[in-house]
């Protein structure tokens, strides 16, 4: 097996110089590519670990590049902190990490394929390696491809719950696979993943269920209605409250899936330093807030609604931009919660917790 160290991603347009300047030596070889390290890893966000159950969440892309002229395997990917191996991923693990647009482990040549990386760490280390290892098409035996000096950062965003009330249940959220951690999109030169620590809070009955009776009326489902409140002191950025509720389960939303009724009625706030919460879903007309308020913690937004989505429920997420869909996704977390009877302080629920958000502060 063979192992190439490399400390930063190289340029590609810089790479395909080198291999040009190469070519004009060595003209003859037909088969140079297989002596350079023509695989490039990128992870272009450095993680931000906000602390939750059991340590810290450790949740980024890493991207990765096929620069040969043959299609390559990964065959695993190995997080490490210097040279102690934190995880390992290989086999079903590393097949989940790929969720974006059906991307596998197999990269023809020059195709870059992405990974959702996420992980608790106890300690957390001041920096991260990665070792990527692979195969090329005819080859017997792996090559890997180490990255190394990725940073961790610590300082996150301590907000106020945005609910109250018991049985609030986390879907699409951190720590999983899912739409909101794997949607990454380019704007204006950037690789952004908007709904990163996005979490969509939908409510239980007693009996475990989200809605009794007729699946289409959305008065049915408990979490229809419920009262949504500002996470801090900010002001009012966006309001959008004039689109109409979905049915439940519906299939196709009232208005046009264009970039302008993304989300449904929606409240954006400015909380200041570059950072933006964002609620989606809320139901048409219930909104108390206009563009350009002041709100205060704990001050009411309005009411959980349907729009734009398929059933009721509250998006919830934050970013280093006003607009949702064009800004990077920012962790954060909550000042206070309970889960399984437990009073949780100062962390980031996790996907598929059911917590409860009793606000005795307020």
């Amino acid at each position: 097996m063979t192992e190439i160290i490399s400390g930063c991603m190289l340029n590609p347009m810089l790479k395909c110089l080198i291999l040009a300047a190469v070519f004009a030596v060595v003209a003859g070889s037909q088969d140079i590519s297989r002596d350079l390290p023509y695989v490039s890893v990128d992870i272009r966000t450095s993680p931000v670990a906000p602390q939750t159950a059991g340590g810290y969440l450790l949740q980024y892309e890493l991207f990765v590049t096929n620069w040969y002229d043959k299609n390559i395997t990964i065959r695993a990917v190995e997080m490490m902190a210097g040279d102690v191996l934190l995880r390992t991923f290989e086999g079903e693990t590393l097949d989940r990490l790929f969720s974006v647009g059906g991307q596998t482990a197999v990269l023809g040549p020059r195709q870059t394929t992405t990974m959702v990386l996420s992980g608790v760490a106890n300690k957390l280390p001041a920096s991260l390696d990665h070792r990527i290892r692979f195969r090329i098409s005819g080859d017997s035996s792996d090559t890997v491809v180490r990255y190394r000096g990725t940073p961790i950062h610590k300082s996150v965003l301590r907000l106020h719950p945005p609910l109250r009330g018991d049985s609030w249940v986390v879907l699409n959220g951190p720590g999983g696979n899912n739409h909101h951690t794997a949607g990454v999109l380019q704007f204006e030169g950037r690789m952004l993943v908007p709904q990163r620590f996005a979490i969509d809070f939908a409510r239980k009955y007693e009996d475990g269920e989200f809605v009794h009776g007729n699946l289409e009326d959305v008065h049915n489902y408990r979490a229809y209605g419920a009262e949504v409140f500002a996470v801090a002191d900010a002001r009012v950025s966006f309001v959008r409250n004039d689109v109409p509720d979905n049915p439940g389960q519906a299939e196709t939303n009232a208005l046009p899936d264009i970039l302008a009724n993304l989300g449904g009625n929606r409240v954006v706030l400015d909380l200041g330093g570059s950072k933006f919460a964002s609620y989606f879903h809320l139901q048409p007309r219930s909104i108390r807030v206009k563009e350009g308020d002041t709100v205060r913690a704990g001050d009411l937004l309005g009411l959980v609604g349907n729009s734009g989505a398929p059933g009721p429920h509250l998006h919830f997420q934050v970013t280093d931009g006003s607009g949702p869909i064009t800004s990077d996704g920012l962790p954060y977390v909550f000042d206070s919660f309970v889960r399984d009877g437990k009073r949780v302080v100062d962390q980031m629920p996790l996907d598929g917790w059911v917590i409860a958000f009793d606000n005795l502060d307020r």
